[in-house]
């Protein structure tokens, strides 16, 4: 069955609606407001005032409910990174990429989709200023949360899989095979406690006190997974994360092959048995769902 064509006047009033709609606010009052005079004059020509409102307000509702819904989203979906920065600093990241990728979907929970790698490419090389009481936010801090709120997303969104249970038989060709990660599943390594952080915040009102926290002395790996409708953190020893990595990359053969090389001489002591005891947890997990192995 085909539709038939809409007529040319439809398709032009859906055009200047929808520029009216993505009419980025102003914010030089401090205050989230419609910029009514930017707004197509074909449109403004065509909408009828009302109990004394003219055409232009009654324009800016719609105006005004579209940004702050597409707010509100986002703000859900990225909550470690808007506490960071703060609302209003966090809104005028997300208008700056609203405006440069509009939504496309019909699923507005695809909303968020490429922020952090927007915000990787548009922020500038420098530590983020922030409205008072919060200080300067590190470049890299922001980035990093952000991508751990999309992990997420991600991981919350995945379809449902079933993990891979060796079988006896594939005792054989595992060290030639590739261990297929599962999309419920994310490997995430922060440089600032933000895991924790994010734990704190996800459900509880804004923190103004919310504060960053000092760089960890080390990176440090966790495994976000999914059971159910519910997410879960395990912490991951270094060397175990390094291992998970490779193993997304690399046959089993080769990433023990790369693993063993990075190594110290007393770490190779106890590698075989570590060895043995991570990959045992990963399975026990979920973090797999297959092996594959080239003919």
């Amino acid at each position: 069955m085909t539709w038939p064509a809409s007529p040319a006047w439809l398709l032009e009033l859906e055009a200047t609606f929808g520029q009216m709609l993505r009419t980025p606010l102003s914010r030089s009052t401090l205050t989230l407001r419609a910029e009514t005079n930017a707004y197509p004059e074909a449109l403004l020509a065509q909408a009828k005032p009302s109990r004394g409102v003219d055409p232009a307000e009654r324009l800016a509702v719609y105006n005004r409910q579209y940004w702050f819904r597409l707010f509100t989203l986002l703000q859900g979906a990225f909550p470690l990174t808007a506490q960071l920065v703060g609302f209003w600093r966090f809104n005028e990241l997300a208008s700056d990429f609203l405006v440069a990728r509009p939504p496309r979907s019909w699923d507005i929970d695809r909303v968020g989709d490429g922020f952090a790698d927007f915000l990787s490419t548009a922020l500038p090389e420098a530590d983020l200023e922030l409205a008072p009481p919060r200080s300067s936010l590190p470049r890299a801090a922001l980035l990093e949360a952000v991508r751990i709120d999309t992990a997420y997303r991600d991981v919350f969104g995945a379809p449902a899989v079933t993990p891979f249970t060796p079988a006896l038989d594939d005792a054989a060709r595992l060290l030639s095979g590739t261990l297929r990660l599962s999309p419920a599943v994310a490997l995430l390594t922060e440089s600032w406690p933000l895991c924790e952080l994010r734990r704190r915040v996800v459900g509880h009102a804004l923190d103004e006190s919310l504060r960053l926290g000092s760089r960890l002395e080390a990176p440090r790996s966790w495994l976000l997974g999914r059971d159910g409708l519910k997410l879960g953190l395990a912490a991951l020893e270094p060397r175990e994360a390094q291992l998970i990595e490779l193993l997304t990359r690399h046959t089993v053969g080769t990433a023990l092959t790369h693993l063993e090389a990075d190594c110290s001489e007393a770490e190779r002591q106890r590698l075989p048995e570590q060895v043995q005891t991570w990959l045992a947890r990963s399975v026990r997990l979920g973090i797999w769902v297959g092996l594959e192995v080239e003919s």
